[in-house]
């Protein structure tokens, strides 16, 4: 049986690796035996990196399950996962331990124990570098899917395979593009619906050209069909035909195709148009793209089973075909061109560069010159959302937030950073989510710093920004949120606010700020402002009123808003805050209309 490529198919997001390893390096040394890897699962539950469903557990046991502030011990994690009683329990450990393996971020040895042949657990280097903060998540995952292959020797059954995914996904893209070209046809990338079909189907690299065609003919019929039904109707019939020798096809290829394409994103190669319903080749990566594409035929490698483990597990392992001086050069040229657009576009006195001399410092300078695009992209963000039809676009968006075709997560992160441009004069407006480079964020902002930076002429701000409304909304967000303005205000040395945004608020989220704003955290009152998303769609109709009768809105009422929000002083509890908090904007509103 065919199967599809697959990024993981036990820990479909990425966002979980870094959780899953941490919980591994607590058994890096142990023999990989049955009982290690029960141990290993047991310590995900206990770690709360794992939840197991509720059914066959004890109202004991699944009262402390769901209270997120107990903390398990390790006993109590084992029974809950003994009391689930799974056909065969080793097996959890060792599902949970593969996606990980595959990335080369742990390995199992072998070793002599009394005359005989051991597996231990081994966190690698790459492991510790990452878990260490020194590789980050997005260099991780392009590290890997570099070097990913079909056949490997640490996936087996791969008759008939001979392919590098990543490196066939480019071409395939690239290659539809160029045939739509050549028929007249706008280029546009890959829809999901294509992707899912044509390129997690790819068996060998000699198959991409006419993967391409055939996705062409598809997308032909497929548009010139009306009706959403038959559209339908007719994609998972002609998968069905397409795809015979392939399990589960139908379903498969919807599935799969949205978490590659999260793996895909985190890598800055390809980013989504078309409402976020296609995946192109990123414009900006041309130079690296056509070097991979011209330097790597997409075809596997022979590997022994040590020689695969060796390779994968190194960061360096992957020669990259453009860091070359001369591509190089041209790469720093080509983002020091686009700097000096965006400059001429915002009418700034453009900045002078000087080209570095060598390699290093060549690909160090590219780093510094994307951080540099990237706050002027958003600068030229928040001149591009101030009319009144952005703004009310940005209402929609948040609106429809589970809706826009990426991580609600994400896409939060996103329209909470246009909401803070069209909301303040600020200095300067700085999101901490990994961004592509055409300035949308790839993935959440990463842990230990705050969502969303933002620095004013007489305070600072933080935005912290959850999808979660259950009682994890508290675990997950009430001492780091708190924890992050804190920081934010040592550094700062501003009078610093923090607008904590998600669908719906929970009482322990709201009790827990409560206590840091009405009495102290680590010693000091706090300013923090918690929100609903609606809310915050309150406070964007208030700045679409006052634009309509030209009225700029001003960082001082602003700030007023949020210091009438914070000062708790008159209310007796908690209970109140959520409506006094709605008091405050409708009487901001009022003020900033006349």
């Amino acid at each position: 049986m065919d199967f599809l490529w697959s990024a993981s198919t036990s820990m479909r997001s990425p966002e979980r690796t870094f959780g899953f390893l941490k919980t591994i390096s607590e058994i890096d040394g142990c023999e990989w035996n049955k009982e290690t890897q029960m141990r290993l699962q047991s310590l995900l539950i206990k770690n709360r990196y794992y939840v197991p469903s509720s059914k066959g557990l004890k109202a004991e046991l699944l009262k402390k399950l769901d209270n997120l502030e107990y903390n398990l011990s390790y006993e109590e994690a084992r029974e809950i996962f003994d009391a689930k009683n799974y056909k065969d329990p080793p097996m959890r450990g060792r599902t949970s331990f593969d996606p990980i393996e595959k990335m080369g971020l742990v390995q199992l040895d072998y070793k002599e124990y009394n005359g005989k042949r051991k597996q231990v657990v081994r966190v690698t280097k790459l492991g510790w570098d990452f878990l260490n903060s020194k590789i980050k998540l997005n260099d991780l995952v392009f590290s890997y899917l570099l070097k990913f292959q079909y056949p490997n020797p640490l996936f087996d059954n791969c008759p008939g395979y001979n392919t590098k995914p990543f490196i066939n996904t480019l071409r395939l893209i690239k290659t539809v593009n160029e045939l739509c070209v050549e028929q007249k046809m706008k280029p546009k990338g890959i829809s999901f619906d294509e992707f899912g079909i044509f390129v997690l189907s790819i068996k060998s690299f000699t198959e991409v050209k006419k993967k391409a065609k055939d996705l062409l003919e598809f997308r032909k019929t497929y548009d010139a069909i009306g009706n959403y039904s038959d559209k339908r109707n007719f994609r998972d019939n002609y998968v069905k035909s397409y795809l015979p020798t392939f399990k589960e096809a139908v379903n498969n290829t919807k599935e799969y195709a949205d978490n590659i394409i999260r793996y895909l994103r985190l890598t800055n190669y390809v980013y989504l148009r078309g409402g976020n319903r296609y995946v192109d080749l990123e414009p900006r990566r041309e130079i690296e793209i056509n070097a991979l594409l011209a330097n790597d035929d997409g075809s596997a490698k022979h590997f022994t089973e040590e020689e695969y483990k060796e390779y994968i597990s190194d960061y360096n392992a992957y020669i990259l075909p453009f860091e070359t001086k001369e591509s190089l050069n041209q790469i720093v040229e080509s983002i020091v061109n686009e700097i000096h657009n965006i400059q001429s576009k915002l009418e700034v006195e453009k900045t002078s560069f000087i080209i570095a001399s060598d390699v290093d410092e060549l690909k160090q300078q590219i780093v510094l010159l994307r951080e540099e695009r990237s706050k002027l992209q958003n600068l030229e963000l928040k001149e591009e959302y101030q009319p009144i039809d952005k703004i009310e676009e940005t209402i929609n968006a948040l609106k429809n937030i589970n809706n826009l075709g990426i991580k609600p997560s994400i896409a939060l992160e996103k329209w909470a950073n246009i909401s803070l441009n069209i909301i303040d004069d600020a200095i300067m407006i700085k999101p901490n989510s990994p961004m592509g480079d055409d300035n949308e964020p790839t993935f959440t902002a990463p842990p230990g710093v705050p969502d969303i930076e933002c620095f004013y002429k007489g305070f600072g701000l933080i935005c912290e920004v959850t999808m979660l409304r259950s009682r994890d909304q508290w675990f997950n967000e009430g001492q780091p949120v708190m924890r992050h303005l804190r920081d934010f205000e040592d550094n700062s040395n501003l009078n610093s606010y923090c607008l904590f945004v998600a669908p719906k608020l929970h009482q322990d989220t709201i009790n827990t700020f409560w206590n840091a704003v009405k009495y102290e955290y680590q010693g000091k009152k706090q300013k923090i402002i918690p929100l609903t998303i609606s809310q915050l769609i309150e406070i964007l109709e208030g700045i679409k009123s006052a634009k309509i009768n030209n009225k700029k809105i001003t960082n001082e009422e602003m700030e007023k808003l949020y210091s009438n929000c914070s000062n708790v002083s008159s209310l007796q509890n908690s209970l109140e805050w959520q409506g006094y908090v709605n008091k405050q904007i409708y009487i901001w509103k009022n003020e900033i209309a006349i």
